[in-house]
Formats: C-alpha cells, sequence, structure tokens
C-alpha cells in the first residue's frame, strides 16, 4: 500500500489479504482503534506480558499470522460472495473522517451482491509505509464497524 492509495484502493487491498489470507497486509489496513482492540485482547489473554512486549508482538510477522488467522478465515468465508471478483465502487462519505465504500459481484443465482466496508481517515504514521510523510491522513478499514456489521 502506498500514501496515495484513495478508500477504493484500500478496500481492493482488504479484499485481496483476505483472499490470500495476508495477515501482515491485512494488520496495516486496520485503524488505530481496531489494533488498540487487539493489543488489548492479546494483553489480557498473556496474563503476564507486558504493553511493550505486546506492541512488539504486534510488529513479528509469525506472531500475526497466528493470532489473526482464524478471524481472516472468518472474513474469508463471510465475503467470500465477493472476494471472486470483486468490482470495488467509489468512495461514498458518511461524514468528515469516515466513509464506505461498495463492493459488487456477481452471485451464483447471476444476482448481484453488494456489500459495504467502512473506512475511517487517520493521520498517516510517521514512518514506514508512508515514507516520513508526517501529518497527512490515509484512509484505513474501521475495524470495529467492520466486524460489527459482519457478526451480524
Amino acid at each position: 500500500m502506498t500514501y496515495s492509495d484513495n478508500g477504493a484502493g484500500v478496500v481492493n487491498n482488504f479484499l485481496v489479504a483476505i483472499a490470500s489470507e495476508d495477515a501482515i497486509t491485512f494488520w496495516n489496513l486496520l485503524d488505530s482503534r481496531g489494533k488498540g482492540y487487539f493489543l488489548g485482547m492479546w494483553f489480557f489473554a498473556l496474563g503476564n506480558a507486558d504493553l511493550g512486549a505486546i506492541s512488539l508482538l504486534a510488529e513479528d510477522e509469525n506472531f500475526l499470522k497466528d493470532a489473526l488467522n482464524q478471524i481472516i478465515k472468518d472474513l474469508k468465508t463471510s465475503l467470500v460472495a465477493i472476494l471472486d471478483g470483486p468490482r470495488v465502487g467509489d468512495l461514498q462519505y458518511t461524514d468528515s473522517h469516515h466513509a464506505v465504500v461498495p463492493v459488487s459481484a456477481t452471485s451464483e443465482e447471476e444476482k448481484v451482491v453488494t456489500d459495504h466496508i467502512p473506512l475511517v481517515l487517520e493521520l498517516a504514521p510517521t514512518q514506514g509505509q508512508y515514507d516520513g510523510k508526517v501529518g497527512m491522513t490515509c484512509w484505513k478499514i474501521d475495524t470495529l464497524k467492520c466486524f460489527s456489521v459482519r457478526k451480524n
């Protein structure tokens, strides 16, 4: 993912990460609130680890693969109708910091299936994938909204 990715590009990368079970890309596309949720769960589950250790684990590829594997597989199952040849639509703002991107695909019954992936606008990280462009914004998957939609 590059800094210039628009909302549709983020959603496309998200769907590709789910389809290919790519935990690293999946993790990098999640918003900070969603990452915080997972870090809190891991902190609670690991009991005696401190937050610094949990933060380091969240940068470890093998840990992320193990920790996120079932979540990604469940998303892959629930999004199966739109993962094969999705047509990613245009960004649709819901307010100044939130948007959804419609994703459509044709089902086996030749019926068009459309889902909406929620996004949130955040400050871009100061290092790594955004080449140090401090203060710039980027779209991320609105994790808690996305997962609550999947749950229902």
